[in-house]
């Protein structure tokens, strides 16, 4: 825990989205796959803005002003997004949650291609973890019993042993 990164926490399967796709496509995508919100990247993998639950309730307002709207993900996507490097810290990522209100951010890399999408939630998976780390608790017998920490899961699940 003491020296992991973004990259070791994140989530590099991420659904995302392309600017040109039409609004209700991107609405069923985030439907589909019970998230709240996905990235938009250009055809270089780039990342050039976000789309939220928010950001598609704007589409009903379109529709209650001008009838059945019409239009883009890039009609409706936020632009502005914070990002984090894969070399942040734990530290800093939790800073940042603490003090914005973001639940996930996008991990780009130098150049600004996305590589994944780390949330809250993983940040807590990290946290949950030092459980696990006897360079931590110092001997095995402060481990749980039953050896469920997140890391041993984590082994269980990509079949390794340590």
């Amino acid at each position: 825990m003491l020296n992991r990164t973004v990259a070791d926490i994140m989530s590099r399967s991420v659904v995302t989205l392309k600017c040109d796709i039409d609004i209700y496509a991107a609405v069923r995508t985030l439907l589909k796959h019970k998230i709240s919100g996905a990235p938009v990247v250009s055809e270089e993998k780039k990342l050039v803005g976000v789309l939220s639950e928010k950001d598609c309730l704007k589409v009903l307002v379109g529709s209650a002003l001008d009838g059945l709207p019409e239009g883009r993900v890039s009609d409706y996507m936020t632009e502005s997004v914070e990002t984090i490097s894969p070399a942040s810290s734990i530290y800093e990522l939790v800073h940042r949650f603490i003090s914005r209100s973001y639940r996930r951010l996008p991990v780009v890399d130098d150049s600004g291609r996305l590589i994944g999408l780390v949330s809250r939630r993983d940040a807590l998976a990290a946290i949950e973890s030092i459980r696990d780390n006897s360079f931590l608790y110092g001997t095995k017998d402060q481990h749980p019993p039953d050896g469920s920490g997140v890391d041993s899961a984590m082994r269980i699940a990509r079949g390794k042993k340590n």
